[in-house]
């Protein structure tokens, strides 16, 4: 019965006969393996393509990552801790020495990815301290906050070295305070100074231990200062808006000043550390009156280079995950 099926076309017509002889089906046979094969040598050639294309996309992001230059930020964060003498005659005739300790944070990066002469550094500093009088008789609390933003031009004149020449603003905002002064207990710190900048950077290994040598100094050019007159209280000065000979231009004729640092960079398996030293020396007049503050002091801290992405136009790419998205 299964071999019997009939067709009705007009007449009668077994499946045999339908498609013809042995000959012919064996040549349909061939012809449908010719098809088949076509398909699926077009397919393999499709999915070759799918994955070259795929490849070639992947290569050229990897590629693209790898040659382009992203300026990182290098940040140091260290605390210190020194000495420092101060004189205030707005408080007391006499020179009172004590300690300090601070914090201080740097950050430099490159201005542009493609030009690497060309840096822009931050600075931030807070110390506070205590000194005394010289027959130990009385106390002088401080407390001092200093911000920086500086430009600095790269010269590489041999091989691990590097000499950084540039400039600086910085704005200083701190005070003094002797409890036993009646009148006038507490004293302002109020300036703001336009800076020459320089630093020296050698780099060398001694056996198979890498290090970086530090030696810098910043020295102010001309800024403005507050110092009030001797005796003027801070009620006159604020609150009856009586500023008269309190604000002062600055220069190298009425302020000198220098800070000068050391640093040793010491990298390690996992992290960066640097040693310092700082040695820093102001003397200022205005009003009839000479101040001045010097001071030493040993920092320790870390080192550590960054990539930021801000706002819309810098987004992070695909392989960096955020703890805030």
């Amino acid at each position: 019965m299964i071999s019997q099926i009939y067709f009705q076309s007009g007449e009668n017509t077994n499946v045999s006969s339908f498609f013809g002889t042995k000959p012919q089906r064996l040549g349909l046979f061939f012809i449908f393996l010719q098809y088949n094969h076509s398909l699926l040598a077009y397919q393999m050639r499709k999915a070759l393509f799918l994955f070259l294309w795929i490849f070639t996309v992947q290569t050229i992001g990897a590629q693209d990552l790898t040659e382009k230059k992203f300026p990182l930020t290098t940040s140091v964060k260290t605390v210190n801790v020194g000495n420092i003498r101060v004189l205030d005659p707005y408080l007391s005739p006499f020179e009172y020495s004590g300690f300090l300790v601070g914090y201080k944070e740097d950050n430099r990066r490159f201005l542009f990815s493609s030009d690497t002469t060309l840096s822009f550094t931050s600075r931030k500093m807070l110390n506070v301290g205590s000194a005394d009088h010289p027959n130990k008789n009385n106390s002088m609390l401080m407390f001092n906050g200093n911000y920086n933003l500086g430009l600095n031009y790269h010269i590489r004149p041999a091989d691990k070295l590097m000499i950084l020449i540039g400039g600086s603003w910085d704005i200083d905002l701190g005070g003094k305070y002797i409890g036993r002064n009646v009148n006038n207990p507490f004293s302002l710190d109020l300036y703001t100074n336009i800076n020459a900048a320089a630093e020296i950077q050698y780099s060398f290994n001694i056996r198979r231990q890498h290090f970086r040598l530090q030696y810098g100094a910043q020295t102010p050019l001309i800024g403005c200062m507050f110092v009030p007159m001797q005796g003027a209280s801070y009620y006159e000065l604020f609150s009856l808006s009586n500023l008269t000979d309190a604000i002062h231009l600055s220069s190298l004729v009425n302020n000198r000043a220098v800070m000068q640092y050391f640093h040793l960079d010491l990298p390690l398996k996992y992290t960066t550390f640097r040693f310092g030293v700082q040695h820093d020396y102001m003397q200022y007049a205005a009003n009839d009156m000479v101040f001045h503050k010097k001071g030493f002091s040993f920092s320790i801290g870390y080192l550590v280079d960054l990539y930021s992405f801000p706002g819309k136009r810098n987004e992070m790419p695909g392989n960096f995950i955020s703890a805030y998205k």
